[in-house]
């Protein structure tokens, strides 16, 4: 409406930013009825634009691929991608995905497509085929964290522990007899099972 003295609040839309702070300059005319147009007047504000993209394609593989070890240190093939920069990862053999400021994140020098390979020990199994799977998370600068990605692979732990408690008692303890035919009261134990005994008189293992 045509007013000597104008004055008004009016929505405007900024265009949209890069993640990070924009400098945004809006400049306004005025023209009259008689196609007049005034001077120009402008003002400045910086509009903030935050990550909210977590990093993704994330991905693991634990010593290239390979089906078993017998050994707890493995190595993990690591990558994931990211619109700003991975700047951390998160190995677990726990499923639970982690907090931005939960402890155990490795920092890494950001980069918008992250690979690497890293040393990772697996926790302790019984003796045989463990199945150990490790899960993987990335984060950004803002704190998103990716989806997890994850790779199993077969520890075989070995049997290194002797039968132990060995004991041998002839014919229940007597200290003699009159024949060669005896009997041997044997008993032993072991972490995993005993599986045979050997009987001499020779001492020789």
């Amino acid at each position: 409406t045509s007013a000597t003295s104008y004055s008004a609040t009016v929505n405007f839309t900024l265009s949209s930013g890069v993640i990070g702070d924009n400098t945004k300059t809006v400049y306004v005319w005025f023209r009259d009825t008689a196609g007049n147009i005034s001077a120009v007047a402008s003002n400045s504000i910086t509009l903030t634009v935050s990550d909210t993209t977590a990093p993704s394609s994330p991905s693991v593989s634990i010593n290239n691929g390979d089906t078993s070890t017998t050994s707890t240190s493995v190595t993990l093939t690591l990558s994931a991608t990211d619109n700003v920069g991975v700047t951390a990862y998160y190995a677990s053999e726990t499923s639970t995905t982690p907090s931005a400021s939960a402890t155990g994140w490795t920092v890494v020098t950001s980069t918008t497509s992250y690979s690497a390979t890293v040393s990772f020990t697996l926790s302790s199994g019984s003796v045989g085929d463990n199945t150990k799977t490790v899960y993987v998370w990335f984060r950004d600068t803002a704190g998103n964290v990716s989806a997890s990605a994850s790779d199993s692979i077969t520890l075989t732990v070995s049997d290194t522990t002797a039968p132990s408690s060995p004991s041998v008692s002839i014919n229940n303890g007597d200290t003699s007899t009159t024949s060669t035919s005896v009997t041997l009261t044997l008993s032993a134990t072991d972490n995993v099972g005993v599986t045979a005994y050997y009987t001499s008189e020779t001492s020789t293992t």
